[in-house]
């Protein structure tokens, strides 16, 4: 309440404070998270896709996860979607509206062909944005495995309309009222992170925790598919780099050709 006239230095450690607390609040709904992302690897071994949809700051943020996927973990663009209201245009500025369309949002997921090897992942901090609801009973008339992940205690959903898991964590007022891009967002990063990455691993795209499924489409990441190579295999810097040019930078390929 009196975020306007504490000194700085007391204004960060409060908002670093509050931030530190999302993880131990995340902790106690592990038992839900891991239930999620065995939901999302049973859907990616039917060849099926996982969707994160959103509004504003939830649907950037899943547009974020969704697009780190393909060069770290090497998959298709269409595995992992982000889905944001207001289309991309929305990534940069706000679509006034665009949130209370709940329209839209069926007709996001409808263009897609979902299957019910499909998981569609609704992101609302507030569990009411009409977008997103929209997406998850689109989803659930096509069959497919629904998740919703909010931070309103307060959230009652109907039996009918209730998604096949909900991860409900009761973050605490936030710093500045109403700014859910704070703990909220902070929350929602750290689980589609867990989604994403622990997912990933169970489908073999990891060995020990070195991304062996990397695309080394940069300078960078072809530096650092060396050193994966390397510290597979015992390889040295130019038998490592030898191995990954014949296997056209597949790091898997790389390192069973040294084995």
């Amino acid at each position: 309440m009196r975020l306007d006239t504490m000194p700085l230095e007391a204004a960060i450690r409060l908002m670093l404070q509050e931030e530190a607390r999302v993880p131990a609040k995340l902790l106690r709904l592990q038992s839900r998270l891991a239930r999620a992302v065995r939901l999302i690897v049973r859907g990616f071994r039917r060849n099926g896709r996982l969707f994160y949809v959103g509004a504003g700051t939830s649907g950037r943020l899943g547009v974020l996860d969704a697009s780190e996927c393909p060069p770290t973990f090497r998959t298709v663009p269409k595995m992992v979607q982000g889905i944001i209201a207001g289309g991309a245009v929305a990534l940069t500025r706000a679509v006034e509206g665009a949130e209370d369309d709940s329209g839209a949002g069926e007709r996001a997921v409808w263009r897609r062909r979902l299957t019910k090897s499909d998981v569609v992942v609704g992101i609302s901090a507030s569990g009411t944005t009409p977008f997103v609801w929209g997406a998850l009973r689109e989803a659930q008339r096509r069959q497919a495995t629904t998740i919703l992940i909010c931070f309103n205690r307060h959230l009652r959903v109907k039996a009918s309309v209730r998604p096949t898991l909900m991860i409900t964590a009761d973050l605490g007022p936030e710093v500045l009222t109403g700014s859910t891009r704070l703990k909220a967002g902070t929350a929602t990063k750290l689980v589609l992170n867990l989604f994403s990455t622990l997912a990933m691993v169970q489908l073999g795209k990891v060995r020990s925790n070195l991304m062996i499924d990397v695309n080394p489409n940069n300078w960078k990441l072809r530096q650092r598919a060396e050193r994966i190579v390397q510290e597979l295999t015992g390889a040295t810097e130019d038998v490592a780099r030898e191995a990954l040019e014949k296997s056209r930078w597949v790091v898997k390929q790389a390192v069973t050709g040294l084995r």
